[in-house]
């Protein structure tokens, strides 16, 4: 085994030892970004409340949608149960930053692992996998706080690497059940990748097919009986996140795949092309469109579809975590595409070159596409005022008060089911805030008006003021 192990160091080093080093940069970039108050409510503290609650007996409890109760009443992410069992080991918010980091970071490993398999010549695996931890969409998500969608291209290309190369049917099929697991929606990316196989590998249409109905099957139980079933607990009425954006199609799952398939027309008409097509185009502009040499870029449809008939300018923006369930398929599409076109050119030795051409312009395009405004120091300046806010929060307010603060600085405050995010009060004891920091969901002028009516209204009284900072506390 150790000699196994050796052996594959010494044959992907140079691999492993970038991604090593992505790792370390990543971890230490995430460090800062959450010490300079650029981490959020939504949905990092979201997230660590749900586990720091689960091992206290409350099962996914968090505070954050006007209520205090099982985030399962609002998304069903059964995955997280594996991560509450570490959280006895490594408790907040920074495990959880770490956690994706790794995550993300193990997706393009497998990828590698894939890419090894379809070229001959190591350097191809090696710059697919460099361009994919390099890959602007890919880094929008790994650097928002914390969610469980950026699981979903590990497990995707485990699955795929699992079935394709090693059939291990087994393996396959526990891959693709955690990332069924990840979010309900995801059911539907799996429900066609199973669909995919069945008309694309004939040796596997019997896979396939079971996959598509194994994961239709999840979608419906999420959708219609376990989600519905939180929501009766807590006395919630109304559509659930899942379906109200799409609040034009119907009121249940039932509802909407009619709609979809009876007049499908409704549809297409209320999108937001003017947004979708450029966003869109940058998702494989840098991919030099390689992935359209590959039927794999079938499999892009159904996300693609999913955010952009959303209601949500980010979704169907495809930013930051969303586009986690396009990466996996795109990524297929861009190894098989490069395979097509490695196929094409070989057939001469100067036709060749331009295949190597292409890789390294694929390379060079996404080195200055990527993320580099992320190592501008002036990103992190608030650093500088962690330790006030967390001298602030910990020696000042009591353990049991009731808090309402600033997205970006609940992640530092001390848990408590009493707290609340801004604009929202709750007629809370203490109000903190710090003017110089990201005010989201507040604009500039917003968070001014609001700061001024604090003031003038003398509800709180300032009791303590550094710098930016500023903590109220409620008279009587």
């Amino acid at each position: 085994m150790k000699l196994k192990i050796k052996r594959f160091y010494l044959q992907n080093r140079l691999f492993l030892i970038l991604l090593l080093l992505w790792m370390i940069v990543f971890s230490g970039l995430r460090t800062v970004q959450h010490f300079s108050f650029r981490t959020n409510t939504y949905d990092l503290s979201m997230f660590d409340y749900m586990m720091y609650y689960t091992l206290k007996g409350e099962l996914m409890a968090e505070p954050f949608h006007g209520y205090w109760g099982s985030h399962f009443a609002i998304h069903f992410t059964p995955i997280l149960f594996f991560i509450v069992p570490l959280y006895l080991i490594f408790k907040g918010p920074l495990f959880l930053v770490y956690l994706q980091v790794l995550t993300c970071g193990l997706s393009a490993f497998v990828l590698y692992l894939i890419a090894k398999k379809e070229f001959t010549k190591k350097y191809v695996a090696l710059l697919i996998s460099v361009t994919y931890l390099l890959y602007r969409p890919f880094l929008n998500g790994l650097m928002y706080d914390f969610h469980p969608e950026m699981f979903f291209p590990l497990f995707v290309f485990l699955g795929y690497y699992f079935l394709a190369y090693r059939k291990n049917y087994a393996l396959y099929f526990l891959s693709i059940t955690l990332a069924l697991l990840i979010k309900e929606n995801m059911a539907i990316y799996i429900f066609f990748f199973g669909l995919f196989l069945f008309f694309k590998f004939k040796k596997e249409r019997r896979i396939g097919l079971i996959t598509a109905a194994y994961s239709l099957f999840y979608f419906i139980m999420a959708l219609e009986i376990i989600i519905p079933y939180f929501r009766h607990q807590l006395g919630l009425k109304g559509r659930f996140e899942f379906l109200v954006l799409w609040y034009d199609s119907g009121d249940s799952v039932y509802e909407v795949m009619k709609n979809l398939i009876i007049s499908p027309h409704t549809i297409f008409q209320s999108m937001p092309w003017a947004t979708v097509i450029p966003k869109f185009f940058n998702l494989v502009a840098s991919l030099l469109l390689i992935p359209f040499f590959s039927l794999f870029i079938l499999l892009i449809i159904p996300p693609v579809f999913v955010l952009a008939t959303s209601k949500s300018p980010v979704m169907y923006g495809f930013g930051l975590h969303y586009v986690a369930g396009i990466l996996p398929f795109l990524f297929l599409a861009l190894v098989y595409g490069l395979k097509n076109i490695e196929k094409l050119l070989s057939k001469s030795k100067k036709m060749a070159k331009i295949f190597i051409f292409l890789l390294a312009l694929l390379l060079i395009i996404n080195v200055f596409n990527t993320k580099w405004n992320l190592l501008r120091l002036s990103r992190y300046s608030a650093v500088k005022d962690y330790k006030i806010v967390k001298e602030c929060v910990v020696d000042i307010i009591p353990r049991d008060a009731s808090v309402a603060a600033l997205s970006s600085l609940i992640p530092h405050i001390p848990k408590r089911k009493n707290i609340h995010m801004l604009p929202e009060t709750g007629e809370a004891e203490y109000i903190l805030i710090h003017s110089g920091i990201n005010l989201w969901p507040y604009e500039k002028e917003e968070f001014l008006n609001f700061l001024k009516r604090l003031e003038d209204e003398k509800k709180y009284i300032c009791i303590y003021q550094k710098g930016e900072i500023k903590l109220f506390k409620k008279e009587g």
